[in-house]
């Protein structure tokens, strides 16, 4: 996507902005009479996490594509474009890649931006489990974003690339079924690929994996993440002892807040945890990444607590 940048000078660092769902629409009236949006217009609209309570994430969504067509553009959206295009993470965290041959992968581990770069313990206990089930599968090491935050971010045409550039890395590879950890993840190879041509493989969340394994416990709550909502079954069928209602409709740090405002991503955690006797359990590695800095000792990742628990052995297939 060649479309020049034209960052704007928000800084929301330190700043507790609230988000009010009629920021999207007032935005959204704004830029279609004016075609401009001021600064502060552009970080409410960026404060909210699309976690969709109020109903109106695809309008601020839609705004938001609006907003970057236009060349309406915060920093932390062109910093995690750039930062994708170049690292081929969000995080823009430079890696060596391996100058392995091509090679043929029936099932893929899609391992994530997250999970690879800031959570490494949630990947390798989850790699611990798919190799305790019995499911093989291989990697790339030359695996990159998979865009879902950019279509959040409203830069489509750069989500667009994305798609584009990891579709055509499949079909070299033949693969036919994709496992993934992070639910946002699963969402994108859903929602964004399945529409391209040439896109065929099974997509798996890998949590659907371990609903064979049960384990007791009564002081865990679930924490259900945007992207996986309809997972909700599958945990509270592997922890049956477990609040049956969600920690909180979103974690506060979705749809690029974490990285626009950490003030506000922290705050909505801590709103949840406060005030709870539970421990809280995810299974999104960016819900336990936003969480566990507010509170590490409350907060355990469903893939970390299985494997853990097998070592121990109080878990039941």
């Amino acid at each position: 996507m060649k479309t020049e940048i034209k960052t704007t000078n928000v800084q929301s660092q330190g700043k507790d902005s609230k988000c009010s769902p009629l920021s999207s629409l007032y935005c959204n009236l704004k830029i279609n009479v004016t075609g401009k949006l001021k600064d502060n217009d552009l970080n409410k609209l960026y404060n909210c996490s699309l976690c969709n309570s109020c109903h109106l994430a695809t309008f601020n969504k839609g705004t938001r594509e609006k907003a970057v067509t236009k060349s309406l553009i915060t920093h932390h959206v062109a910093e995690i474009r750039k930062n994708i295009m170049e690292s081929g993470n969000s995080y823009g965290i430079k890696t060596v890649k391996s100058k392995s041959s091509q090679k043929t992968i029936e099932t893929l581990l899609f391992r994530g931006c997250t999970p690879t770069h800031k959570t490494p313990e949630i990947l390798a206990a989850s790699e611990s489990l798919l190799k305790r089930k019995g499911i093989k599968y291989e990697i790339m090491d030359d695996e990159t974003c998979c865009g879902n935050l950019l279509f959040n971010l409203g830069d489509t045409g750069s989500g667009q690339d994305a798609v584009r550039r990891n579709i055509d890395k499949f079909n070299a590879a033949g693969v036919k079924r994709i496992i993934t950890i992070c639910p946002g993840c699963y969402n994108a190879f859903n929602k964004y690929y399945r529409t391209q041509n040439g896109f065929k493989p099974e997509i798996i969340l890998a949590v659907d994996l371990l609903d064979s394994l049960t384990m007791e416990s009564e002081d865990l709550m679930i924490q259900d993440p945007c992207h996986a909502r309809e997972k909700a079954g599958t945990l509270r069928k592997i922890l049956p002892g477990s609040q049956n209602k969600s920690a909180s409709p979103c974690c506060g740090a979705g749809a690029g807040v974490m990285a626009h405002n950490k003030l506000v991503a922290t705050k909505k955690a801590r709103k949840t945890i406060e005030n709870r006797s539970e421990r809280i359990v995810t299974y999104c590695p960016f819900c336990y990444l936003n969480m566990s800095s507010v509170t590490p000792d409350k907060i355990v990742d469903i893939y970390m607590l299985l494997n853990d628990c097998l070592v121990d052995s109080p878990i039941h297939y």
